[in-house]
């Protein structure tokens, strides 16, 4: 039985970091690496995304933070999914910052961190539209504030996920960064600082200049497709 071999270009990748990060001026880029970096090798990856100029690195589960640890990574690492109440330990212990929008995972974060001598940064996702996971938008500024409140925890960010950036045309990603607008001037009103939103994935990066803010998340473009 024959075996298939892929080859992956390192040099490809760190090039593609640098356009990502050219395409949206003024914002940092987070490289998504999730999937063991959609198939290409996690690690390696994530080491050629930082060498052009990622500075953030962006997984789906706990246990992929964790491994990019294991393996030496020391940059950022958001967790884009709310891990479940079991998992919040590791997340303090390999200094992960996950995301939440839940109730029960803001208090399961504050008492994991609670546990720590560090604490831990936790990113509040806003769902906009994607309909996917996000905390609605009236319960956006008590689940910051309760955030806020914690004294083990920090607000890292607010964020949402743009369902259909992909197409230039599309009125549906006005509407759902006028609601994050929404969503996260109501933190703001309710007196807490947000230190730096993001709503771009690759599309967005491309596409909607209006989307960057502080930082733009790439996976897809990361390695040579379009979105």
């Amino acid at each position: 039985m024959s075996r298939s071999q892929a080859t992956v270009d390192l040099a490809a990748i760190r090039h593609n970091a640098g356009v990502l990060r050219d395409a949206a001026p003024g914002t940092e880029l987070c490289a998504v690496v999730k999937a063991h970096g959609y198939g290409h090798g996690e690690v390696a990856a994530a080491h050629a995304a930082i060498q052009g100029g990622a500075t953030i690195l962006g997984v789906a589960r706990v246990v992929e933070g964790c491994r990019l640890r294991n393996a030496g990574l020391d940059v950022p690492i958001w967790v884009f999914s709310e891990p479940e109440e079991r998992e919040f330990d590791d997340a303090v212990d390999a200094d992960l910052q996950p995301a939440v929008y839940s109730l029960a995972a803001v208090e399961a974060a504050g008492e994991a961190a609670a546990r720590s001598a560090t604490g831990m940064s936790v990113h509040l996702k806003i769902d906009t539209g994607m309909h996917r996971v996000g905390a609605a938008l009236d319960d956006a500024a008590a689940l910051a504030r309760r955030v806020d409140e914690h004294p083990s925890l920090v607000l890292g960010s607010v964020w949402t996920h743009l369902a259909v950036a992909d197409d230039p045309a599309a009125s549906s990603t006005e509407i759902q960064l006028d609601r994050f607008d929404i969503a996260v001037a109501s933190i703001e009103a309710a007196g807490i600082d947000v230190a730096r939103t993001h709503a771009a994935n690759s599309a967005g990066a491309h596409a909607w200049p209006r989307a960057h803010r502080d930082v733009v998340r790439c996976g897809i473009s990361l390695y040579g497709l379009a979105p």
